[in-house]
């Protein structure tokens, strides 16, 4: 008798349990996964801003590059363009006129009396 009331008694309250662990266990299961999509998530949104801004980088380091050759090019445009002017007979004569009519200016260098000069090489 003893024995029938125990299982009367056990019986609900064991299945209570175990629904409440169960329960339990998927309830912190579902944290879990909750915790884990986070996770990824923000680990997939870091590799991605990551790219973006290795992209962003590449892009910057190339227009830096394009100036430079930029900027290289214009310096020889513009020693190629002095060179054409210091051996010009025409504009050598005329700089020698303009350069004796001042015989003050003793400290200043004088601009194109040197000798010819040779075109500038490529760096």
């Amino acid at each position: 008798m003893t024995r029938f009331w125990f299982h009367l008694f056990w019986l609900p309250r064991l299945y209570i349990i175990k629904g409440r662990g169960l329960r339990a266990m998927r309830a912190r299961l579902a944290r879990l996964r909750m915790v884990n999509r986070r996770v990824m998530q923000s680990v997939i949104t870091s590799q991605v801003a990551a790219d973006q801004m290795e992209e962003q980088h590449r892009r910057i380091r190339e227009a830096m590059d394009l100036r430079r050759v930029a900027n290289a090019l214009d310096d020889l445009w513009v020693l190629d363009c002095l060179f054409e002017v210091e051996n010009d007979p025409l504009m050598r004569t005329a700089f020698q006129r303009i350069n004796s009519q001042n015989p003050g200016r003793r400290n200043t260098p004088s601009t194109f009396t040197g000798g010819r000069r040779r075109r500038p090489s490529l760096p």
